[in-house]
């Protein structure tokens, strides 16, 4: 789970050695490589892009004001790839910036959000955004690009997945997960939850994978969402897991916590497999055996991104953007 940062400390910003990314690069971009979401500080209004052109082994910054020449936004808080578009959803900014998969270039703007957290595709024709503070997910209407309805329900909404017709909502403020019937756009379920959800996934044989934390100690766990049994269970003793990232084959979890952590689905117990080592891991992201790891660093400087391979050896280091928290993979 991600939130707002407050700096309160006076820090003097210092330009990267990076070129930015310009218009005259556009016809190069985005071929084949890793997406970096920089979340920005909160107010500061310095959210922005970066990404790693796997064929040049060339990592490009601030590739939406490049293209766009104007900043992103302020807080950019998710990423979501749908056929030939980005939905870039600006959480302080109240909007959702929709942008061209491969060029980056602006499309269309949704607003009228109050605080948006992730967008979720539904349908060709729909899509929900859930908010912060606005007790209401937002129904968008993807051909119009204009909010069409809401879906009232209390409390902080985050992550979202989907089995059939049916959506499952994180409620990170009451500890259950909400059920959407997507053809009614209403919530027909509650399943409540044990502990506090940081993060919520669902895996090949459409389970749900949750983790956070109850009564001081992390929990990761993976229920069936039409009994709400729990099916497995892993305590890590002092900790706070976060980022849930499961693999595409289904029989690896991965997740932060104060390092990177590996599950065997199916086995007793969460092994660590990265330690932090005073680093600051803010994002995760596994790919064609690759881990990618977002390290914030201390909120006021340009973050890092460390690459290892799954057997532990770090492979590359990149400099990113100022916070980044979210990896998506560009395959044109």
């Amino acid at each position: 789970m991600r939130v707002c940062h407050f700096i309160t400390a006076l820090v003097v910003l210092v330009s990267s050695c990076d070129e930015p990314f310009t218009l005259r690069q556009k016809d190069h971009f985005l071929s084949y490589g890793v997406l970096i979401a920089n979340e920005g500080n909160f107010q500061w209004g310095n959210s922005s892009l970066s990404f790693y052109d796997a064929e040049k082994d060339t990592i490009y910054q601030e590739v939406f004001q490049g293209v766009n020449q104007r900043p992103l936004g302020d807080v950019l808080q998710s990423v979501t790839l749908n056929d030939d578009k980005a939905y870039l959803v600006l959480n302080n900014s109240g909007k959702v910036e929709v942008v061209d998969k491969n060029s980056f270039e602006l499309q269309n703007t949704i607003s009228g959000f109050v605080s948006p957290r992730y967008f979720h595709i539904v349908s060709p024709n729909n899509a929900y955004v859930s908010d912060l503070y606005a007790n209401k997910i937002a129904v968008v209407d993807l051909n119009s690009n204009e909010i069409s309805a809401y879906i009232p329900c209390e409390g902080w909404t985050e992550e979202m997945v989907q089995i059939d017709d049916l959506v499952y909502v994180a409620n990170l403020e009451s500890n259950q997960i909400y059920v959407i019937d997507s053809k009614e756009d209403a919530i027909v379920d509650r399943i409540p939850v044990s502990t506090s959800i940081n993060s919520l996934k669902k895996d090949r044989q459409n389970r749900l994978w949750i983790c956070g934390e109850n009564n001081g100690v992390g929990v990761v766990l993976c229920m069936d969402p039409k009994t709400s049994n729990v099916l497995y269970s892993y305590l890590i003793e002092g900790e706070d897991p976060s980022e849930l990232f499961l693999s595409e084959a289904g029989n690896d979890v991965y997740f932060l916590s104060d390092g990177v952590w590996h599950i065997n689905v199916g086995e007793a117990n969460a092994t660590p497999i990265i330690p932090a080592d005073g680093k600051l891991f803010y994002g995760l992201f596994v790919h064609d055996d690759k881990i990618y790891i977002a390290d914030a660093i201390n909120y006021v400087q340009k973050g890092t991104v460390w690459v290892y391979d799954l057997q532990r050896n770090l492979l590359d280091q990149w400099e990113a953007g100022m916070i980044p928290s979210e990896f998506d993979f560009i395959n044109p």
